[in-house]
């Protein structure tokens, strides 16, 4: 058997020395994992949620929430816990988190500012994790089991001056992550398991009972949903979400009423195969796309470093020297976008404290195109020429990493590890048209043939 590989392109992907992302401006001790964004429209502030830790070992050290107003960013008041979810509903602003205090007075888990003072909005056993308004209604989703008292696991709705359980989950675990709507019905993610049922992880109410979103959820002894978004009339969900578990994708997948299906080629991890324990932290639509983030390398086989974009048709990148650090949140403010980096983020070569603002004039959209499989691109600095025999001449600057060949179906069919060795071998590769990813994020079609 004789290979032959057409080399009909190449581009780099990466972008190079150009800067896309600064650091947002934030003046604080400590910084953790930072949690979601809230834009709250009504005052026009950027509300972050997550460890923000202010007075690191001194007597005075206290979890906070900053604020951004404009270009000046602020501090809340002491909290006793994490603030994790922001919402302002009837022009009344709530807070949910872990804290059982704020500025020193107790509250537990749940508070509403009134007159510009935070007071409680219900004594709740455990955190709360997410306020979201539906449909002009205010849902409390969290790990808690009991409200002023009485019974409610995980889900609630404001009902004239109180909470209002909405029905029981029943669940044997149960820490929910996002809440939303879709095709009429309440859906619910997260971590959530039912005894002597095999479905987990996400759910819809039906006719008064949650029931899972077909048939079984997210499979996977390690899996979890997480966050939620209704775009293009279907249903996506991120989170832990194994791909050789059974699901229909790679910490990412769509649900349609009917069916799950992969996002397109779908997402990688840094390798780019299925193979890595990653998540898709959050999801955001703007300007009639939807904008990914979490942990994964390429998106669509495009190298995408834990932000991407889709349109229904293609993947895209945002780009910037992103590196190991995942991206956990996202937010749109005053048409900049914002990210959520965590401790000790480095990103385009810049020092991050905890968020980073992108300050190009605009996207790289290195582009996957509209089939399943990633763009052809022209080459400029770096090729690979065939010898035959599955083995391979690197001409030009390569860096370390990983060369993964791709079949149509966006399968990966083989890779080899490449070490800045002048000639590679790659055994057993198929016969047929695949896709070559090099390790600068760069991609070309091959033909192998008899």
């Amino acid at each position: 058997m004789r290979t032959l590989v057409g080399l009909l392109g190449l581009s780099l992907l990466l972008p190079g020395k150009a800067q896309y992302w600064s650091d947002a401006g934030i003046v604080i001790d400590a910084v953790g994992e930072i949690g979601r964004f809230y834009v709250d429209t009504a005052d026009n502030k950027l509300y972050s949620t997550g460890i923000w830790v202010s007075g690191m070992g001194q007597p005075d050290q206290a979890l906070r929430y900053p604020v951004l107003d404009g270009s000046e960013w602020s501090l809340s008041p002491p909290l006793g816990g994490m603030a994790l979810t922001f919402a302002n509903y009837h022009d009344t602003l709530y807070m949910g988190g872990e804290f059982n205090a704020i500025g020193g007075e107790f509250i537990s888990h749940a508070a509403r500012r009134v007159n510009g003072v935070w007071e409680s909005c219900g004594i709740f056993n455990n955190s709360v994790r997410r306020f979201e308004v539906i449909d002009d209604e205010l849902y409390v989703i969290g790990y808690f089991t009991t409200i002023n008292g009485s019974p409610c696991q995980g889900v609630a709705k404001w009902v004239g001056n109180g909470w209002e359980c909405v029905a029981e989950l029943n669940a044997s675990s149960c820490l929910p992550v996002d809440i939303t709507k879709y095709q009429g019905r309440l859906v619910l993610s997260g971590t959530i398991t039912f005894d002597g049922n095999p479905y987990r992880h996400i759910v819809q109410y039906v006719d008064g009972v949650w029931i899972p979103v077909g048939p079984e959820g997210i499979y996977g002894g390690l899996s979890g949903g997480g966050q939620l978004q209704v775009y293009q009339d279907e249903l996506y969900v991120g989170g832990l979400i194994p791909l050789n578990a059974g699901n229909a994708g790679f910490c990412l997948q769509k649900w349609n009423g009917t069916a799950w299906s992969q996002v397109g080629a779908g997402l990688q991890d840094d390798t780019g195969g299925t193979g890595w324990n990653i998540k898709v932290k959050d999801l955001l639509v703007h300007d009639g796309k939807l904008f990914v983030c979490g942990g994964f390398g390429y998106a669509g086989h495009v190298y995408a470093p834990r932000i991407a974009t889709w349109d229904g048709v293609e993947w895209c990148s945002v780009s910037g020297a992103i590196g190991e650090y995942e991206i956990t949140a996202m937010a749109f403010y005053n048409d900049t976008l914002y990210i959520g980096c965590g401790l000790d983020a480095v990103l385009d070569g810049q020092p991050i404290t905890g968020i980073a603002q992108f300050i190009a004039p605009e996207f790289s959209n290195h582009c996957s195109g509209d089939v399943s499989v990633a763009a052809i691109n022209v080459a400029r600095t770096a090729r690979i020429q065939p010898l035959g025999g599955g083995r391979f001449r690197v001409e030009g600057i390569l860096p370390n990493g990983t060369i993964t060949f791709v079949d149509a179906l966006g399968r990966v069919i083989a890779q080899h590890a490449y070490h800045g060795e002048e000639v590679f071998e790659v055994a057993g590769l198929a016969s047929g048209i695949h896709l070559v990813l090099l390790p600068n994020g760069s991609t070309l079609r091959s033909a192998s043939l008899d």
